[in-house]
């Protein structure tokens, strides 16, 4: 009726004016797509980091810096909705965010997903999400109970739980409105939680009954691959979509390979069986972040966790860039090569500058130097570690005795490094810390925490030795 009365007063006017009413009458009657403010903010107890960060995909959305009360506020223009998350180094959490949304959160790290509360416009999807994964969590550790059933019995076990799931998200829609965007979202965490464990299914069967054959699986177990989306746009950066990506991918290669490959009996960890993944993310994902996020995926775990020799490395890697010439990643990844061929047995050791006991930068070279040298790893943050690995030492002692046990610190404070120095009665003349612990983490490839490097007269022996089970 508005736009009709004002096209009928516009008969009236000049025809200039009566295009301008008739624009304007017409403006009324469509969706306004144009940007809508978003407000995100809320509090965080026990903060780890000055800092929350907000992104979308893998962008920055923007940042706030916690104020004396530890709250932040971060306001920005959404173009559209969708899922986001929100970074409080080291941890972080997914939001999903609309135009027009004003999200409050709570949370105290000490706790961080358990305590996390949404409040505001946009609480009710979030806090829906929140309970899913934390759930999640719980379904974890009864499942594990079920992989020792027969396929059949398992299937109705996870097929309960996510139909338990489904019911809780249909009675949210009874009383909440969803948009379908919002709705899918919540309707792929249940079933992606819930396919990943069946993608698990026959690897850990054989590992729960120490079966000496994988179990044969009715195809109808699988039932649920014919509905799946491999390139969904909207879920390329949602953990449970990403991780059912990775075990569905695993899956497909090793039944493809055990079924068609004449070396069927390569392990999962083979060189073999990381180029069938690479080919299966080559034929079925067309979506490039997807692709490129999954190339990485395998080439990190093949680099990182296989450890083989580097003829075959260097093979792995040609295929790789074969596959993906342009991979988003690929500097991350050329890196990472380069800094494990360092640490191949005979290179020395990267000359890092570290700090002694009184201060001074010392290179890791010049510590080695005519020596037999074992590097480890500790820090504050990780104390119980720390104590481990110290017992570990006194043990093993006598077996090493023409070696000498170099601690390096890494991210921790200096009066605190002191301190436990200190508490711990260690012998300062063997203990540095970093000042760059990113610089350290990259150049050594410190993948995990038992991480040790094993140096006589300079030269490495083995760069990726684990302290707490030596083999030298």
């Amino acid at each position: 009726m508005v736009h009709l009365y004002l096209c009928v007063i516009g008969l009236f006017m000049k025809k200039g004016l009566l295009i301008l009413v008739c624009i304007f009458a017409y403006s009324c009657g469509v969706i306004d797509k144009r940007p809508s403010p978003v407000y995100f903010g809320g509090e965080i107890v026990n903060p780890t980091s000055p800092y929350v960060v907000l992104f979308k995909d893998d962008q920055v959305i923007d940042s706030a810096k916690l104020d004396r009360s530890n709250r932040f506020k971060i306001n920005f223009t959404a173009e559209s909705e969708g899922l986001y998350h929100f970074d409080h180094s080291p941890q972080f959490h997914y939001v999903y965010l609309e135009k027009g949304d004003s999200l409050n959160l709570r949370l105290n790290t000490l706790e961080f997903d358990e305590s996390i509360v949404f409040s505001g416009k946009g609480e009710e999807i979030n806090n829906f999400i929140v309970e899913l994964f934390l759930a999640n969590e719980e379904d974890d550790r009864i499942v594990d109970q079920y992989f020792q059933l027969e396929p059949d019995v398992f299937n109705e076990k996870i097929e309960s739980i996510r139909h338990e799931k489904l019911q809780q998200l249909s009675s949210l829609l009874k009383e909440v409105s969803l948009s379908p965007r919002a709705t899918a979202l919540i309707n792929a965490t249940i079933d992606y939680n819930a396919f990943i464990y069946k993608e698990k299914y026959p690897f850990y069967h054989k590992r729960a009954t120490h079966e000496e054959n994988l179990h044969n699986i009715p195809s109808k177990f699988y039932s649920y691959r014919k509905e799946l989306s491999l390139n969904n746009k909207d879920l390329i950066y949602f953990r449970p979509y990403y991780n059912f990506m990775k075990y569905h991918l695993g899956n497909l290669a090793y039944m493809e390979c055990k079924e068609f490959c004449l070396n069927s009996s390569d392990t999962k960890g083979a060189i073999h069986f990381n180029e069938h993944k690479l080919k299966l993310i080559d034929s079925l994902i067309q979506e490039k972040k997807l692709k490129d996020n999954l190339y990485r995926n395998v080439v990190m775990h093949y680099l990182l966790k296989v450890r083989d020799t580097p003829e075959n490395t260097l093979s792995f890697m040609e295929t790789f860039k074969a596959y993906s010439p342009v991979n988003t990643h690929m500097d991350e990844i050329d890196q990472l090569y380069k800094d494990i061929n360092n640490l191949q047995p005979n290179n020395s050791i990267p000359n890092l500058m570290v700090q002694n006991s009184d201060g001074r930068s010392i290179g890791l070279n010049d510590i080695s130097k005519d020596k037999k040298v074992i590097f480890y790893f500790w820090s504050a943050k990780h104390e119980n570690h720390f104590k481990n690995v110290q017992a570990r030492l006194n043990s093993i002692a006598s077996q090493y005795p023409e070696h000498t046990f170099i601690g390096i610190n890494r991210s921790t404070d200096y009066n605190q490094w002191q301190s436990m120095m200190e508490l711990y009665q260690l012998n300062k003349a063997n203990q540095y810390r970093s000042e760059d612990y990113e610089m350290l983490k990259t150049s050594l490839v410190i993948d995990h925490m038992n991480k040790s490097i094993i140096i006589e007269n300079g030269r490495i022996v083995n760069g990726f030795a684990d302290i707490l089970n030596l083999n030298y």
